[in-house]
C-alpha cells in the first residue's frame, strides 16, 4: 500500500509502528537517527514519515526542516515525549503535517494515515470556493424553503409591520432580521441587535432603554439604551421569550404608544425604529405555560416567519460551505480553493443539531486541519457526540485485546508443550462480557443480550457452556 518512515531511537515504538503498519497493509522504514530517517527519505521515497523530536545526533525538527528542502511533498508527523507550545510552534512553522504527543494513541494515528494518505480528488470531483463579491455574512440558499423565506423578506422590506422570526438556535435567525433591515428603506440607518437572554434581569431595562445620571448607584453618566441607538432603522431583540414579564408590560406599552423614557427620567423619547423579534422557543406555547403576555405575543406577530432547520434544506449545503470556507480563509489566513465532493455528501448525511451555526464552527475547525489546499472528507473536524466516543473507547479496549492476544501466543511459544491457549482465553472473555452484561443489565437476558450484540439463544449458550443456540 504505502511506504512509512518511522524515525525514533525507542525500539519499542519502532516495534509497535511496524506492527500496526503491516496490519493496516503498509510497509514500514525504520530509523533509530535523524541522519538514517533522512538516507531513507533519499533511497526509499516513503509516502509518509513518523519523527520523533529527541533522537541521538540529529532532531525530529531538523529533520522536517531538511525533508522541507529534499523532498517538500513527504508529510510528516512530528511526536514527541516533551511537547511545549514552541516545540509545537516550530513544527507547525515548518509545515509539518501534524503534532503527535507521546504515549501514542492507535486511533490518532490510524486517524493520521487517512489524512495523509488520501488521495487527492481529481478537480472534477470536487467543487471550487469561488471568490466572495460581498464577505458580509448573508442568507444563501436554492431550496425551496429558502426561496420562499426570500420572497417573504422582499415583501416585508418596505413596511413596517412587525416580524416575528422564529426557528431552531443556530438556523440565522439575525440574518434574516439584518436582510430585512438592508433590503428596505431603513438600509442607511442603524441596525441594533440585542440578545435579551444575555442581558442580567437587573440591567436589561437600563440596555434597553438608557438611564440618566444618578439613576441608580453605579449611574455615574447618562446613557442611551439600544431603543434610542436605533433610531430610525431596526431593533432586533433576539430570544424575546426571556424578556422578563415585567418589561414585557414595558414594552407593549411603547410599541402602544411609540415612546419610551430613559430609567430616571419622566421626559419621553420617540421610538422610531422597525421593531423586529426572534425567539428559538414556540411562543404560542410559552403564552399557553403563562411565560409571555398574549397581547404582546399577537403585538409583535403581525408577520411570522419561520426559518427551516439545516436538515430541511441539505441541497443548500454546498453553497453553504462554500460562504464559510471563503469567511474562514479571511479569517484564519487559510488558502482552501475547493472542497472535495466526498466532504460535501459527508457533510449531506450529518444530522445537524446545531444547524448553520454548528456548520459554521465545524468549517473553521476543519480548514485549520487541512493540510493542502482542497478540503478534503478527512479533513472534517466533528463535534464528538456519545456514539463516536464509545466507539473510539471500544476500538481502544480492542487494541489492548490485540496486544493481549499476542502476549499469550508469545508465552505458549516459550513453552515445550503445546498449550490450550485459544480455548482458555476465549472462555474467560466470554464468561468476563457475560457476567459484566448480567450485572450491568440487574441480571436482564434479553437487555444483557442486546448490550453485546447477540441474539437471545446465542448468549444462553454463552451463558451455559454446552447449550447449542436453536
Amino acid at each position: 500500500m504505502a511506504r512509512i518512515l518511522v524515525a525514533d531511537d525507542e525500539r519499542s515504538i519502532c516495534d509497535a509502528f511496524r506492527v500496526l503498519l503491516e496490519a493496516e497493509g503498509h510497509t514500514a522504514l525504520v530509523a533509530s537517527t535523524g541522519e538514517e530517517a533522512l538516507l531513507l527519505v533519499r533511497e526509499q521515497s516513503p509516502d509518509l514519515a513518523f519523527v520523533d523530536v529527541r533522537m541521538p545526533g540529529m532532531g525530529g525538527l531538523e529533520v522536517l526542516k531538511e525533508v522541507g528542502r529534499i523532498a517538500p511533498e513527504l508529510p510528516v508527523v512530528v511526536m514527541t515525549a516533551y511537547g511545549t507550545l514552541e516545540t509545537a510552534a516550530e513544527a507547525l512553522r515548518n509545515r509539518a503535517f501534524d503534532y503527535l504527543g507521546k504515549p501514542l494513541d492507535l486511533a490518532q494515528i490510524r486517524s493520521v494515515l487517512r489524512r495523509a494518505l488520501h488521495a487527492p480528488a481529481p478537480a472534477s470531483a470536487t467543487t471550487p470556493v469561488g471568490e466572495d463579491a460581498d464577505p458580509r455574512p448573508r442568507l444563501v440558499g436554492q431550496s425551496a424553503p429558502m426561496q420562499a423565506l426570500f420572497k417573504l423578506i422582499v415583501r416585508l422590506a418596505d413596511n413596517d409591520l412587525a416580524v416575528l422570526v422564529q426557528g431552531e438556535s443556530g438556523v440565522g435567525k439575525e440574518l434574516v432580521a439584518r436582510a430585512i433591515h438592508e433590503s428596505g428603506a431603513r438600509a442607511r440607518e442603524p441596525f441594533v441587535a440585542v440578545n435579551c437572554a444575555a442581558i442580567p434581569e437587573q440591567l436589561i431595562e437600563s440596555e434597553l432603554f438608557g438611564h440618566e445620571r444618578g439613576a441608580f448607584t453605579d449611574a455615574k453618566f447618562a446613557r442611551i439604551g439600544r431603543f434610542e441607538a436605533a433610531a430610525a432603522g431596526t431593533l432586533f431583540l433576539d430570544e424575546i421569550s426571556e424578556l422578563p414579564l415585567h418589561l414585557q408590560g414595558t414594552l407593549l406599552r411603547v410599541l402602544q404608544e411609540r415612546s419610551f423614557e430613559r430609567v430616571g427620567s419622566v421626559a419621553p423619547q420617540a421610538f422610531r425604529a422597525r421593531l423586529v423579534c426572534a425567539s428559538n422557543r414556540e411562543l404560542a406555547a410559552a403564552v399557553a405555560a403563562g411565560e409571555f403576555r398574549e397581547d404582546l405575543y399577537h403585538r409583535i406577530n403581525t408577520v411570522p416567519i419561520v426559518v427551516p432547520p439545516l436538515r430541511e434544506r441539505l441541497e443548500d449545503i454546498p453553497e453553504l460551505v462554500q460562504a464559510l470556507v471563503r469567511r474562514a480563509n479571511r479569517e484564519a489566513g487559510t488558502s482552501i480553493h475547493s472542497v472535495e465532493q466526498a466532504a460535501l455528501e459527508r457533510l449531506k448525511a450529518h444530522a445537524w443539531p446545531g444547524n448553520v451555526r454548528e456548520l459554521e464552527h465545524l468549517i473553521k475547525r476543519s480548514v485549520l486541519a487541512a493540510r493542502g489546499s482542497v478540503l478534503t472528507v478527512h479533513d472534517l473536524s466533528f463535534d464528538a457526540d456519545a456514539g463516536d466516543e464509545v466507539r473510539s473507547e471500544v476500538e481502544r479496549l480492542a487494541d489492548v485485546l490485540a496486544s493481549v492476544g499476542q502476549r499469550l501466543v508469545e508465552a505458549a511459544g516459550r513453552s515445550d508443550q503445546p498449550l490450550p491457549v485459544h480455548e482458555l482465553a476465549m472462555e474467560r472473555l466470554e464468561r468476563s462480557l457475560v457476567d459484566a452484561a448480567l450485572s450491568a443489565t440487574g441480571g436482564n437476558q434479553v437487555a444483557a443480550a442486546r448490550l453485546l450484540g447477540l441474539n437471545r439463544s446465542t448468549f444462553r449458550a454463552r451463558l451455559q457452556p454446552g447449550l447449542e443456540p436453536d
